[in-house]
């Protein structure tokens, strides 16, 4: 698929509320995947709903390595400009690595991430990380500049390492335990606090996501209750 400019955005319930949700699909999902799987209703009907925007950054993005430059330049400058005082990327799989990509180059630009079986890079960069002993230990040397999921490892390993130096949005993470991005996201969840780290029983599906964003959204409301 071209990746066109402006990228296109599938809007709802615009300007409304004082957070904006970015929703990144994931590799071969549309836009209209996260209405039809509920994520919309499901986001009005919490105790603390937002506006939304699904931005169609396909594959075709991540080829010609332009997806955080359109998302900057479509999405998140003009919803900063419309006032949000919030705005949160939410990711799956693709979308997931999309949205990491995006809070390490432009922290600034994100509050909040959701993240649901986040791609994480291959299962021979978790095995490798594991097997040095977690990621504090891992050497993040040498990273070739294009290899981005090794620059985001290194990146979280800052945020490991020293939180003075990492500005890590408040994240949750979510994934099903027979989810073949799952030991990745394990590595992830040690980053994060625990109440915000969610495994079900499930694969990398939309009926597995459609309950981890249930989850997600739950926790949301009750931190919106405990004030």
């Amino acid at each position: 698929m071209p990746a066109i400019e402006p990228l296109n955005v599938l809007r709802f319930d615009d300007a409304r509320h004082s957070e904006l949700m970015v929703f990144l699909p994931g590799i071969g999902d549309v836009p209209e995947d996260f209405e039809r799987n509920g994520f919309v209703q499901a986001l009005r009907d919490s105790a603390r709903p937002a506006d939304i925007a699904v931005a169609d950054v396909h594959f075709g993005y991540y080829i010609r390595r332009s997806v955080l430059e359109r998302l900057r330049v479509d999405v998140i400058e003009p919803a900063k400009s419309c006032g949000y005082a919030t705005i949160c990327l939410v990711g799956i799989s693709m979308g997931g690595l999309g949205a990491l990509l995006y809070a390490m180059e432009h922290p600034a630009d994100v509050q909040r991430l959701m993240l649901l079986a986040p791609y994480l890079g291959d299962a021979s960069l978790g095995k490798e990380i594991k097997d040095a002993g977690g990621l504090k230990l891992w050497d993040a040397r040498d990273v070739d500049g294009d290899d981005h999921p090794r620059k985001l490892w290194r990146w979280l390993k800052q945020c490991a390492l020293s939180q003075a130096k990492c500005e890590l949005p408040e994240a949750y993470l979510g994934y099903g335990d027979r989810d073949s991005f799952a030991p990745g996201n394990a590595l992830l969840g040690d980053l994060l606090p625990k109440h915000r780290v969610f495994t079900i029983r499930g694969g990398h599906d939309w009926q597995t996501w459609k309950r981890l964003w249930r989850m997600f959204l739950a926790e949301r409301d009750a931190q919106l209750q405990a004030g």
